[in-house]
């Protein structure tokens, strides 16, 4: 989102809102970037499912040990 000085000046607690969202905020001056409102912590991480997307392993393969005699194709 961008706004302009004088916006961001009339409208600071909504601003500060939006950036608590997890979004930054641009302020301009003269039509240039000049500063940012930006989240105090970064958002928490969506750990949900994607919608319409189907796992292609099972949650125990997802997290077994990988197998010594596999290492040295991974690294």
């Amino acid at each position: 989102m961008q706004v302009a000085v004088r916006e961001a000046k009339n409208n600071l607690s909504k601003l500060g809102a939006v950036a608590h969202n997890g979004e930054t905020v641009v302020v301009t001056k003269n039509g240039k970037p000049w500063f940012d409102i930006v989240p105090h912590q970064k958002p928490k991480r969506r750990i949900a499912p994607l919608p319409g997307v189907t796992a292609t392993i099972t949650l125990s393969e997802a997290i077994a040990p990988v197998e010594e005699e596999d290492v040295p194709g991974w690294i």
